[in-house]
């Protein structure tokens, strides 16, 4: 992550509508990012990284992705990321139920979207010609807004510095949009709203320009469990919206505001949605977290392993609501307990491979992992490493958390070491000194993610105990991760 402070937001600005095309984180999170990481995925496989890269998150430096949700097979959780924060929750999706082509067109006439902001999703770029269609046809439109033909199927590529249609250029900006509905299809996947083809260095960026409750539809399903509680799903809705706001404003002299990896938030289009998730979506309409009246970076991951941290602690930026607090994931997950097993030898190549080798390893200098609730010098409040010095016969050198979950690739931050005893028999006592021999190593932690906001599996786990025919528990989920927040329809 790019070290950043958060802007200032104006809320109007989120009530504009449509942008203009100007120039310019071993528990697997779903659909996922996430957390976890990855690889931006594209429409159809054809389409790559776009050479314009937005950046998901504010807070401060970082390597992670705020979430991880795609599974390890294919995620995240990217994380996104070089590697994303969480990946994506392992979980089978079988008993979700999937919202057909004919089902999602007729549910979008009972849910009112005019009122609602677009969100300019970058789906790639390409260079390869690629067919667009409508079952009611597509209208062809120039940067002037200005219609320039109609057809059932266009193709669409790029020649020069222009956008083609059917082999013919037309225009630097050309935008697409069904006759009449709001489903088209790209390359066979089909997408709401708009489709908006822009001419850029020789090849097409292609960005879905989607009314944001509609973009939601394609994204929840993705960043959470469709078969978890409704609190849960509607908890994650108000997150997804909030966190698309808050990345609109801020990218909104760019060429778009959000990719569909966990750069930002995974997103699948009109065929990933599902019946749960879209009822989670709609009953939160316009719902968004504010803080001083603006909507905050809302951050999720996908477990926080016992206690979320405060900001400061993984970013550097102090966030007054992105505090640590007392995670409720299932302490039995994968995700919320690991163990790794390596040793010196291998402990060693790593660090040297990261050019930061110290000869043959003597002791690490850390702070046993205690009790969550307070900070030390080299942990934050919840226990994530801040700070770990490795001392060898070639010197020392000190790593940041971060640094060294990627050196190591880990889950998450909060862990500790084990030289020679085994933490799942043992007392759990860490142990920080090599003996010089064939010394094993264990690695204990727990969580997935940098640990910031809202942890998807506590938030699952939460919303079982919300009682019968409470309809807004989702609203405690939210003020319990996110730290002196309000909650206010803003459309």
């Amino acid at each position: 992550m790019k070290t950043k402070q958060l802007p200032l937001m104006i809320m109007t600005t989120l009530l504009l509508g449509i942008h203009s095309f100007g120039t310019v984180d071993a528990a697997q999170a779903v659909g996922k990012s996430g957390t976890k990481p990855a690889v931006s995925k594209s429409s159809t496989g054809a389409i790559g990284k776009s050479s314009v890269k937005a950046v998901r998150g504010t807070v401060g430096k970082s390597t992670f992705k705020p979430l991880v949700t795609k599974p390890a097979s294919k995620p995240v959780t990217k994380p996104k990321v070089a590697q994303s924060a969480a990946p994506k929750i392992a979980a089978s999706r079988t008993t979700a139920a999937v919202v057909t082509k004919n089902q999602v067109e007729q549910a979008s006439t009972r849910v009112r979207v005019e009122n609602t902001p677009d969100v300019r999703v970058l789906l790639g770029s390409r260079r390869q010609d690629a067919s667009v269609s409508s079952a009611s046809g597509v209208t062809v439109l120039n940067s002037a807004n200005s219609k320039i033909e109609n057809h059932k199927v266009v193709s669409v590529g790029i020649r020069g510095n222009k956008i083609a249609i059917n082999g013919k250029a037309v225009d630097s900006v050309v935008t697409l949009k069904p006759v009449s509905g709001d489903i088209f299809t790209f390359e066979g996947k089909a997408y709401r709203g708009a489709l908006t083809l822009r001419a850029n260095n020789g090849t097409m960026m292609v960005i879905n320009a989607v009314p944001l409750e509609s973009y939601l539809y394609g994204v929840v399903p993705q960043e959470a469990i469709p078969s978890w509680p409704a609190a849960a799903l509607e908890a994650q809705a108000v997150a997804a919206r909030t966190y698309a706001l808050h990345t609109m404003e801020q990218n909104k002299n760019q060429l778009y505001d959000v990719s569909t990896s966990t750069d930002h938030q995974v997103y699948g289009g009109v065929s990933g949605e599902t019946h749960s998730t879209t009822a989670a979506v709609n009953h939160t309409k316009g719902i968004v977290m504010l803080y001083n009246n603006r909507p905050i970076n809302a951050l999720f991951h996908s477990d926080g392993g016992g206690y979320t941290e405060d900001s400061v602690n993984v970013w550097g930026n102090d966030i007054p609501y992105l505090k640590g607090v007392k995670d409720y994931s299932n302490s039995n997950s994968s995700a919320s307990n690991w163990i790794v097993s390596t040793n010196r030898h291998a402990l060693e190549g790593k660090l040297n491979a990261a050019s930061k080798g110290v000869g043959k390893l003597k002791s690490i200098q850390l702070t046993p992992l205690g009790n969550p609730g307070k900070a030390t010098f080299d942990r934050g409040v919840s226990g994530r490493i801040k700070s770990a010095t490795f001392v060898g016969t070639a010197g020392k050198v000190t790593l940041s958390g971060d640094d060294l979950r990627s050196i190591l690739g880990l889950k998450s931050t909060l862990f500790d070491f084990y030289v020679n005893h085994n933490p799942a028999s043992s007392t759990g006592k860490a142990y920080h000194t090599f003996t010089g021999k064939n010394d094993t190593v264990f690695i204990k932690g727990h969580g997935w993610g940098h640990g910031l906001g809202m942890s998807q599996w506590g938030a699952a786990e939460m919303a079982k105990k919300a009682g019968t025919g409470d309809t807004n528990y989702y609203q405690t989920i939210l003020k319990h991760y996110y730290s002196g927040i309000t909650l206010k329809k803003v459309y």
